[in-house]
């Protein structure tokens, strides 16, 4: 197969979602039930992916960007995040306090990693 068909394949290693080229730090693929609590009211959700600075999680909740919201994780219990965006059943919240690197292994070593990407 000639070189040339795949010279412009650089953008498959580029996400369509244009927030991934700006985080801080990789994102662990989990896959893991878990519950948030906002204003007042605890609800389900699945975290997708997770790394000591924030994790993204599908759930039915109404969460509003900006919004303060508890998170259960283990080891570290409700965990305070903030509501960085949402879209279509999709959260992604950025921690208040970074969980310490040490901490995070523990809590990533108990957490079911993603089998699958999608």
């Amino acid at each position: 197969m000639s070189s040339s068909v795949f010279a412009h394949l650089d953008h498959v290693l580029r996400s369509r979602d244009p927030s991934v080229d700006q985080r801080r730090v990789r994102r662990d693929l989990v896959d893991m039930a878990s519950h948030v609590t906002a204003r007042g009211h605890t609800h389900d959700v699945q975290i997708i992916n997770i790394s000591a600075l924030g994790l993204m999680c599908r759930t039915q909740a109404e969460l509003a960007k900006g919004e303060r919201v508890s998170l259960w994780l283990p080891v570290v219990n409700d965990y305070e995040a903030e509501v960085r965006w949402t879209e279509e059943g999709r959260v992604g919240v950025e921690f208040i306090e970074p969980i310490a690197q040490r901490l995070y292994d523990t809590v990533l070593g108990l957490i079911p990693p993603r089998r699958t990407v999608w």
